[in-house]
């Protein structure tokens, strides 16, 4: 049940909430850092929540500034401990 809602909630996640996210957590995405983090939500979203993230970390990582990059990694890691209960 829980997984299914996630899915319905990413589906209508659109580049603007992400773009909205990230300034309101101190992060400036660029609109090609924003399709980049865009397209890999919507793809890896269970291995981001349920999965190992890390090669996707990696890619990513030549994709994104290196500001963004190290911002967004430690913002997720900050998120998924605060709602890991959730999931």
């Amino acid at each position: 049940m829980k997984e299914q809602l996630i899915e319905k909630y990413v589906e209508r996640i659109t580049k603007e909430d992400i773009k909205k996210f990230g300034i309101s957590n101190s992060i400036s995405l660029c609109d090609e850092e924003i399709d980049i983090l865009y397209a890999e939500l919507k793809k890896n979203w269970k291995i981001f929540l349920y999965g190992n993230p890390t090669p996707i970390f990696s890619e990513l990582k030549t994709k994104l500034s290196p500001t963004t990059y190290e911002k967004g990694v430690e913002l997720f890691y900050t998120m998924k401990q605060k709602y890991q209960s959730f999931l």
